[in-house]
């Protein structure tokens, strides 16, 4: 059974890779979708939605980013948004599974062109051990995962936050996507818990697409090690109390309550 809210008519591609089963149906109104182990990760018709919102969001707020690392992101959707950025004057692309680029490169080009570009390096290795070997600095790193299932785990982990910190410049900003965390209580916890106790600083922002008539919503994390104020212009990605994550608001304001 595939996890979804659209419908799908054709089967377009299929192959089971060593870390996952990855496969591309045609939809009926959403053009082509993305499945790894029978979760969808992205259609054609909404995924701007997505990867515009987890880019721009902390690009804007660190204001001049040189440096960006992105974990996952294999469609190369996030990688084709960073570089719109003139600051921008590298991406690594650190993704486990060459044959999602491979998959995408062929069903998605217009996700997957930004490998293309000089910008853009990929690194083909498992993400734990690239960040704890790495001697790089970032200004900005992107965790474009799937949810914390099989592969994904340790990329939601105490000990793998901790690493992220040590390879982010003075004031860099880690994102992480965090959609199960949010509407999973016993995961939110470890989670929100792990980046808090790691960070100094920790919001969440989230970005909205319509289907079915229904706004669903994606979360992620936004952590520094400072504070920092919202721009008045970001401001709507971070009204959480409206849109269905008051576990994560209430959450939150406990962790900031128990910092002071």
């Amino acid at each position: 059974m595939k996890i979804t809210t659209i419908n799908l008519k054709k089967k377009l591609f299929f192959k089971k890779s060593k870390f996952q089963k990855i496969e591309v149906y045609e939809s009926e109104n959403f053009g082509k979708s993305l499945f790894l182990d029978d979760i969808e990760q992205f259609s054609e018709a909404d995924e701007i939605e997505y990867h515009d919102t987890m880019t721009k969001v902390p690009i804007l707020i660190h204001g001049n980013p040189k440096k960006i690392l992105i974990i996952g992101g294999g469609d190369g959707a996030i990688a084709r948004e960073c570089i719109k950025y003139n600051s921008v004057e590298k991406v690594d692309l650190c993704e486990i599974d060459e044959e999602v680029i491979f998959a995408c490169k062929k069903y998605f080009p217009q996700m997957a062109c930004s490998f293309g570009d000089p910008k853009v390096n990929l690194i083909i290795e498992d993400a734990k051990n690239f960040v704890k070997t790495t001697e790089n600095k970032y200004d900005i790193i992107l965790v474009d995962s799937t949810d914390p299932i099989n592969q994904a785990v340790p990329l939601f982990k105490k000990d793998f936050y901790q690493d992220l910190k040590k390879i982010l410049k003075k004031d860099g900003l880690l994102s992480c996507q965090v959609q199960t965390p949010a509407v999973n209580p016993l995961i939110a916890k470890n989670v929100y818990s792990d980046l808090y106790s790691t960070f100094e600083y920790l919001n969440f922002f989230f970005c909205t697409y319509v289907r079915a008539g229904l706004n669903e919503n994606t979360l992620f994390s936004l952590s520094l090690n400072k504070e920092i104020k919202i721009p008045k212009d970001l401001e709507e990605y971070f009204d959480l109390e409206n849109n269905g994550y008051k576990r994560a608001k209430n959450f939150l304001n406990k962790l900031n309550w128990m910092k002071k």
